[in-house]
């Protein structure tokens, strides 16, 4: 137990213990009770961007990969966490996004804490998501956008699965989604639930050779870019790192509260992000709007947001949203 302490809490200095450390915790042959070890080890000496770079370094070594030849396109995932059920924004934003000419590779799961998660959300819209890693590149190429189903590109997580469970309580797999996109986009709007991680997290996406990005919480905990409250933005630009405050009756948008984004269950989600995606006017859209917007603005396809925002907007509004999820959802099942 002490050297394992004494190997978290000096990371940088013993990184190849490190990486053999999280290979062991991800191993089939490593028993419950070291795989608990670790991760409760974690959580006492505190998670930093070492550990979060190397675990998800290690999980890529072992992940469907998808290679591309180039990786200029945005993921949109965040770590979940927030419990508000919110309804399903990071997934809206994301064909919001591909239908403004941005491209994405949008990686996510089930949900966990929420009502809908994004491949919740996406099956219930028609998506199937047990698609192989070369259809996945041919909707990509032609629609601009494909989901990866995270349970399909992570073998290995299955490894690690049952003592999460057994744990009940929050560990560094909790956050850990973001960073093991298996298509590596440059590119990334990531979300968090506790604004006091965001740092660790914009050092691991710098560590693992990001270009643009931004991790965000809003104000009540939130892992979107809220419409109803300030946002903590912690932005990658430049091999920089700047953190600053988004408030968006700072750029017109209109007061709403937390109930105008919730949702109580699936089916709710689903229709609540139907009606965004159709044109409805109201909280829901601006907050795609909003998040989209930011997306363009990493993509480098408009650098002043609120131009960024009225192109997001003005594409939901014309219903071209909706009609190219319902494409790609058909182009899955073909």
């Amino acid at each position: 137990m002490d050297n394992l302490l004494a190997i978290l809490n000096k990371p940088a200095s013993r990184r190849a213990e490190l990486e053999f450390l999280f290979s062991h915790l991800l191993s089939e042959d490593s028993s419950d009770e070291e795989k608990k070890e670790i991760l409760l080890s974690l959580n006492e000496v505190g998670i930093n961007y070492y550990h979060l770079s190397a675990l998800s370094n290690e999980i890529l070594k072992h992940s469907n990969l998808i290679d591309l030849g180039h990786n200029d396109f945005i993921d949109t995932c965040g770590t979940g966490g927030s419990g508000q059920s919110i309804f399903n924004c990071s997934t809206l934003s994301a064909f919001t996004v591909a239908s403004c000419g941005g491209k994405v590779i949008k990686h996510g799961n089930r949900s966990i804490t929420s009502k809908s998660g994004s491949a919740d959300f996406l099956e219930r819209a028609g998506v199937n998501l047990n698609v192989g890693n070369s259809q996945l590149i041919g909707l990509f190429q032609k629609l601009g956008i494909c989901f990866l189903f995270a349970p399909n590109q992570h073998p290995k997580l299955k490894n690690v699965a049952r003592v999460r469970k057994e744990i009940g309580v929050r560990t560094i797999f909790n956050i850990l989604g973001p960073l093991v996109n298996p298509a590596k986009p440059q590119f990334q709007l990531l979300g968090t639930s506790d604004s006091s991680s965001n740092i660790n997290m914009a050092n691991a996406l710098l560590n693992n050779g990001i270009q643009r990005a931004i991790v965000a919480t809003s104000s009540s905990g939130i892992d979107e870019i809220a419409i109803h409250e300030p946002t903590s933005i912690t932005e990658i630009r430049n091999n920089e790192i700047l953190e600053w405050q988004f408030n968006p009756k700072d750029y017109g948008f209109v007061d709403c509260s937390l109930p105008d984004i919730q949702v109580q269950s699936l089916e709710e989600a689903y229709l609540f992000g139907v009606e965004v995606l159709n044109g409805k006017r109201g909280p829901g859209l601006d907050m795609v709007s909003l998040n989209a917007g930011f997306c363009l603005y990493l993509l480098g396809l408009c650098d002043d947001l609120i131009e960024c925002f009225e192109i997001a907007k003005k594409q939901l509004i014309s219903g071209k949203v909706l009609l190219n999820l319902n494409v790609y959802a058909k182009a899955t099942q073909e």
